[in-house]
């Protein structure tokens, strides 16, 4: 466990711009991103491995201790605004003062045993333009009372105003949108992590119980107990896999690493061959699957996003869909879309239909938003992340197609895809 979080996480964070590090509960540095070198000006190699006091004293005073110890012990996260505490971050009286929000939550990385992973927001741009819109707001009252008393110059000075207050009204919303922006990182970042802290540790406790179990009592098991502890490694191992498909997937998606390239791919042999992938999850579930695609029928995409798009949505329709079930694929072909002529132009859709459990209107709203996702258990207790479907909805877009949902509880749900069409 501990290896992998050394590698795919730390490699994760040493992507996103906000800065990230990781302390033990002796507050020594253990991880050091490279966004925090530039926010800071040290550097990896200066903080490693030595107590965070030394570097920042601030992080020594008892104040700060005592609020961030409880992670320690898997506390809830805590939070130091960046208005009140912008000088934690300073090296000595003598430097600037630096407005940055810092969140501290706990990762666990042993039974009864947490780190703290620390995230840093640089908020200082904002605070600056609050500040320079006060100061303007000041400039702009004492402008008033001056044109006032000055009755030649009122004209000029009113227009003066209310170009000044124009200006403040386009600020405010400007920072209304980079809150809003701010928040859907947050969210996005919080989500990651819920996963990595949750649903990754948790596959991984139980894979190593299990294995030390086999590993010092094997010969007291019984072979119908040895081989129901063997199947549930192997599912555990599945679902784990499957989990980092989709986190490495997501992260690469969400750095702009994903390089789109198009090409004519016969509609049909995608779908089938995801169909004899996943065929062992129908059969256990006795689910048809119809696949009434025509031959001749090509789209002009990208191959490996497409198919991890199918196989996220046949997967999905076998999770809710319970014995004896059935799921369909079929199309419908749309006209030419005049606003995206091009050489292949036309647009195709595919329908993926499930007799399934279907899903009420508040679930529809925010199946695709990375902030609202939860992971909801399937008709025989399959688990998943909430990230393949968001996944799914974010390559679409990329591919310049779109996704939607069609589902109403106990009538299943039809998932739709369009997406450009190659024609001879």
């Amino acid at each position: 466990m501990s290896k992998f979080i050394n590698t795919d996480l730390y490699y994760a964070l040493d992507y996103f711009p906000e800065g990230y590090f990781i302390i033990d509960d002796t507050f020594k540095v253990i991880y050091w991103n490279k966004s925090l070198e530039s926010l800071t000006g040290v550097e990896k190699e200066e903080i490693i491995n030595k107590k965070l006091e030394e570097v920042f004293p601030n992080f020594g005073k008892e104040s700060y201790k005592s609020r961030i110890n409880p992670v320690f012990k898997g506390g809830p996260p805590v939070v130091l605004s960046a208005k009140l505490h912008k000088t934690l971050f300073t090296r000595n009286n003598s430097e600037t003062e630096f407005y940055y929000q810092v969140t501290i939550s706990s990762i666990r990385i042993a039974e009864n045993k947490y780190s703290a992973l620390i995230a840093i927001e640089n908020r200082s741009e904002i605070y600056n333009q609050i500040n320079d819109l006060i100061h303007l707001r000041y400039k702009t009252l004492n402008e008033i009372s001056e044109k006032e008393r000055i009755h030649s110059k009122l004209i000029n000075q009113h227009i003066e105003i209310q170009e000044a207050f124009t200006s403040v009204s386009e600020k405010n919303l400007e920072i209304e949108k980079q809150k809003q922006q701010l928040q859907e990182l947050v969210a996005t970042k919080d989500k990651f992590f819920t996963i990595l802290a949750h649903d990754l540790i948790n596959p991984f406790s139980l894979l190593l119980g299990y294995t030390s179990l086999l590993s010092e009592k094997i010969e007291s098991y019984s072979l119908k107990e040895t081989k129901e502890m063997i199947n549930m490694l192997n599912q555990t191992t599945q679902q784990t896999y499957d989990l980092l498909q989709n986190l490495l997937q997501w992260a690469r998606s969400q750095t702009g690493r994903i390089i789109i390239r198009p090409e004519i791919i016969k509609l049909k042999d995608i779908i089938e061959s995801n169909i004899v992938l996943l065929k062992n999850n129908m059969d256990y579930k006795k689910i048809r699957v119809k696949n009434n695609i025509m031959d001749g029928t090509f789209v002009f995409t990208d191959l490996n996003m497409l198919n991890t798009v199918i196989r996220n949505l046949l997967s999905n329709a076998i999770k809710f869909t319970p014995q004896v079930g059935e799921i369909k694929f079929e199309i419908v072909l749309h006209q030419n879309d005049e606003t995206n002529k091009s050489e292949h132009n036309g647009f195709l859709t595919i329908c993926i239909s499930d007799t399934g459990v279907g899903m009420e209107e508040e679930k529809l709203k925010n199946l695709f938003k990375v902030e609202k996702s939860t992971t909801t258990i399937g008709t025989n207790n399959e688990k998943g992340t909430g990230l393949g479907l968001i996944i799914c909805y974010e390559f679409i877009e990329k591919m310049g197609g779109k996704l939607w949902v069609e589902s109403e509880i106990g009538k299943g749900s039809r998932f739709f895809i369009k997406l450009p069409r190659y024609s001879e």
